[in-house]
């Protein structure tokens, strides 16, 4: 019988087969074969019908099972809590809902990401029956979106650290150009520092012998450290593009004193010439109790000094600069406000750069990097906010040393016995300066003017040591130290050099006992003698 009916059935043609075929069976073969989940729910979350992918889908090992365990919809399935509640706002008010897209639980617990399109169904009288529609995972596509932005925010991160790196290397490259232009001058202007110094000492020394001068004291003492510290710049410019290394010595400060001593050396700047332009500027402290701070004070005096004079730039019509120093946590802060004109963004992202400047040429643009070049050294750190027309704020912050004990300075005294020393210079200023220095410390000094004259003086007479320059015509200070070992090896030799830290320890002459950096205080030179002569 079953083999006939296959027979008749054969012998219909397949348009006549079809309609033999009901909807139903059609239908329902769609429904059981689609790989989309199809489903029918109710509007309070049951599911109706279901087939087998959307079971899937879910995790499911079949629609009953599914059916059975997700019995409201909205608490169960959905990740985020209001979800079904927007799915059915959007198909009661429009009638559907197309490429509804949410992130729901899998049997398992796992989160998937699923796309629903569904329509209200309602009988002839508008009443609403139940909600049915189809369900894909687009889970992938949501990885591969997410992998997208992730690689994209990498990259971008990567082009905004190569971005860096090449302002970094620009920047370094800058400074270095920087340092070897300021060589060519530091020479010839350490050595007019040299003259500077060594005649403010002397100056001080013979203030202190009548009871009227004690206030000369001071003004001398103001040009010594003036003229110290001007040595230092010199030097840091000349090696702007390094940075500190681990060898480098700082020692304890008391960083409000630096930001007081600041304060005063600059008031004729902010001060008289203010007042005399009818622009008043004020400068106001806040400082705070703080631990010391370890650093180069010359360095720091220097920083302040250049935040100064650029806030008193930035305030042609006048204002007020307030320094504010405060511990926070393990380091020191400093801010320096002024209500002058304030900076746009690009400038302040651009005024740490050497040679950037918005002065015209009134600036040299190395003030502000210099300033970087120091707090770099000092392992600090520096944020700038400016508003045009509102003033700007650098915040500085640097570690403390609360370990650190400040202790007082002492002026040195000579510890050596009176020597017979022969000091030369092509500058016969210099050595009038450096006998009359060395004779207060009951030492014979002999000069000459040049290394051949230096070596016909030695080769007449016992000297127990030798200071000379290293740059001079006919015979050089490395050539004179050869000459003298040859003939007196046990002779000292110390070279004072207005090359300064541009000569390191490997630049030095193995004839040269010890060498010196222009301009030297007298206590610097009484120690270098000390040291050599030991």
């Amino acid at each position: 019988m079953k083999r006939e009916t296959q027979d008749i059935a054969r012998s219909i043609p397949l348009t006549e087969f079809e309609f033999l075929v009901s909807d139903e069976q059609r239908y329902r073969g769609i429904f059981l074969n689609a790989i989309e989940g199809i489903f029918q729910t109710t509007p309070d979350g049951r599911y109706l019908g279901a087939n087998p992918a959307l079971a899937r889908i879910y995790g499911y090992a079949s629609p009953e099972e599914m059916q059975a365990h997700l019995r409201d919809i909205s608490r169960q399935l959905y990740v985020r809590a209001g979800r079904r509640m927007e799915f059915l706002e959007i198909i009661e008010r429009e009638g559907k809902v197309a490429n509804f897209e949410s992130q729901v639980y899998r049997r398992d617990g796992s989160i998937i990401w699923i796309s629903e399109n569904a329509v209200a169904v309602r009988d002839e009288f508008g009443r609403l029956l139940y909600y049915e529609g189809f369900v894909v995972d687009v889970t992938e596509r949501h990885e591969a979106a997410a992998a997208l932005e992730q690689a994209r925010d990498e990259l971008q991160q990567s082009l905004t650290e190569l971005r860096t790196t090449q302002q970094q290397v620009v920047q370094q490259e800058r400074l270095r150009a920087l340092g070897g232009m300021v060589t060519g001058v530091a020479h010839d202007f350490n050595n007019a520092l040299s003259l500077i110094l060594g005649y403010a000492e002397l100056l001080q020394h013979e203030c202190r012998k009548h009871p009227a001068g004690e206030s000369f004291v001071d003004y001398a003492q103001t040009i010594v450290t003036a003229s110290l510290d001007a040595a230092e710049i010199v030097n840091r410019l000349r090696e702007f593009h390094r940075p500190a290394e681990p060898g480098e010595t700082h020692e304890p400060l008391p960083f409000n004193a630096i930001v007081e001593q600041s304060v005063a050396f600059t008031r004729p700047r902010w001060s008289a010439e203010s007042i005399a332009r009818g622009m008043p500027v004020e400068v106001v402290t806040d400082l705070s109790a703080i631990p010391p701070l370890r650093g180069n004070a010359a360095e720091l005096r220097e920083m302040l000094t250049n935040l100064i004079f650029n806030a008193v730039d930035a305030m042609p019509q006048g204002g007020t600069i307030a320094l504010r120093t405060r511990p926070v946590g393990p380091r020191i802060e400093l801010a320096v406000t002024d209500t002058g004109t304030g900076m746009s963004e690009e400038v302040r992202r651009r005024c740490l750069e050497p040679f950037f400047t918005t002065k015209g040429e009134r600036g040299s643009g190395l003030g502000l990097s210099m300033v970087y070049g120091i707090v770099e050294r000092h392992d600090g750190t520096v944020s700038i906010e400016s508003t045009p027309g509102r003033g700007t704020t650098f915040v500085f912050t640097f570690p403390s040393d609360t370990a650190a004990v400040i202790s007082e300075e002492s002026v040195p005294v000579s510890g050596t016995r009176p020597l017979r020393i022969l000091v030369v210079d092509d500058q016969p200023v210099q050595c009038e300066l450096i006998s009359h220095a060395l004779q207060r410390d009951w030492h014979t000094v002999d000069v000459a003017s040049n290394g051949r004259e230096a070596l016909r003086l030695f080769e007449r007479r016992e000297f127990d040591l030798v200071i000379t320059d290293k740059v001079m015509p006919e015979m050089n200070g490395d050539q004179l130290a050869l000459a003298v070992k040859s003939r007196e090896p046990d002779t000292r030799v110390i070279m004072l050099t207005g090359f300064g830290g541009a000569l390191d320890g490997e630049h030095q002459s193995e004839f040269v006992d010890l060498l010196v950096a222009k301009p030297a205080s007298l206590a610097e030179l009484r120690a270098a003698i000390a040291k050599v002569m030991a």
